[in-house]
């Protein structure tokens, strides 16, 4: 169900093919082996798809509407406001397309008689716009531990170099850059209403364009591989980076405090809550980025591994899991920002809750 998911794709595909033929004939059909036969992977599609990423979607759109609330009343005048306003607003747009993509996989929707065909119709209203939003999320995420990464190795020089105005253009940048990388892919698709003979009626379909194939490599290795690689390892490092300088400058302001044993615990309980924020921030974004990544790798080996090649029901319940752990990474943010940042979880308690916190 990603960007590339239909990479070997030669004819229109529905969901409902063991019920309705294909409109069109395909120029080659892949017998693909039934390590998970069509009953597990409707089942799994139904539960992991439907219901828990449904569910769960519908807790982030949410949780990042507080977000955006609270940051909006905190101001802009601070670049990493700006930053984290930025992602709560691509986290709650790759929510909503993940909310679409439930819907579309509910059988109870595409079974009815709707004037298009949801599964078909999906791939570009739903799979394809989640997976730009996922990955502007993934940037702007990588430009955050980049920014507080230049806080703890040159902290007299990152008002300087990060400035709110900077930063509000990198924002922008990263907002125009990931469509533009996803236009080749656009241009090989188009709806088109086309006359189906199971229902007798002319519904409204996804098609191809001939040099489609060629158009979907392009996109899959520049936003699939190459982006994806390069934000996943970008982020890795600059943790890292991070992490060992927070480690460092607690260690040298214990050493200088020593006579005052009051002042050096003062400083080590406040660095190691950033410690602790940087490293929740970094883990639950790695693991969340670890499935697709290492599916994207994968693809990129193995050109059988497609929606329409040897594994199909395999790959479909490994791509439905990868957006569940991209929903679960634009979801839980809230609590990363309550526990950790005393300045959020002030607003929050007076915008919502009408109290000052003590």
């Amino acid at each position: 169900m990603s960007i590339s998911h239909l990479l070997g794709n030669n004819s229109t595909y529905s969901l409902k093919e063991s019920v309705n033929l294909p409109i069109t004939t395909p120029s080659t059909w892949v017998q693909y082996a039934q390590i998970v036969s069509d009953e597990q992977w409707y089942i799994f599609q139904v539960v992991n798809a439907v219901v828990i990423a449904g569910l769960l979607s519908l807790f982030g759109v949410a949780s990042n509407i507080i977000n955006i609330v609270v940051f909006a009343k905190q101001g802009f005048q601070d670049s990493m406001n700006i930053s984290l306003m930025g992602l709560a607003v691509a986290d709650l747009c790759s929510l909503v397309t993940m909310i679409w993509i439930s819907i579309c996989m509910n059988p109870l929707f595409y079974f009815s008689e709707l004037p298009f065909d949801s599964t078909d119709i999906l791939y570009l209203t739903g799979s394809t716009p989640h997976v730009l939003f996922v990955k502007i999320a993934t940037f702007i995420t990588a430009f955050i531990t980049f920014e507080r990464c230049l806080c703890i190795a040159v902290p007299l020089k990152v008002k300087t170099i990060i400035t709110p105005r900077r930063t509000k253009t990198i924002i922008i940048s990263i907002y125009i850059t990931i469509p533009i990388l996803i236009i080749p892919f656009i241009l090989g698709h188009r709806f088109e209403w086309v006359f189906d003979f199971t229902r007798n009626a002319t519904i409204l379909r996804s098609t191809y364009t001939a040099d489609r194939e060629m158009l979907e490599a392009i996109t899959f290795l520049a936003l699939g591989v190459f982006a994806t690689t390069f934000s996943f390892v970008f982020v890795i490092c600059c943790t890292i980076v991070l992490i060992v300088k927070l480690n460092s400058k607690t260690k040298w302001r214990q050493a200088t405090a020593a006579k005052s044993d009051r002042a050096a615990e003062g400083v080590g309980v406040k660095d190691q809550k950033v410690v602790k924020m940087v490293t929740l921030i970094a883990v639950i974004f790695i693991v969340c980025a670890v499935p697709p990544t290492l599916l994207f790798f994968y693809m990129a080996i193995d050109p059988s591994f497609r929606f329409f090649g040897v594994y199909k029901n395999l790959y479909l319940i490994f791509w439905t899991s990868s957006f569940l752990t991209e929903t679960v990474n634009s979801s839980v943010n809230i609590f990363v920002y309550l526990k950790m940042s005393s300045k959020y979880r002030a607003v929050f308690m007076k915008t919502f809750w009408n109290k000052e916190e003590k």
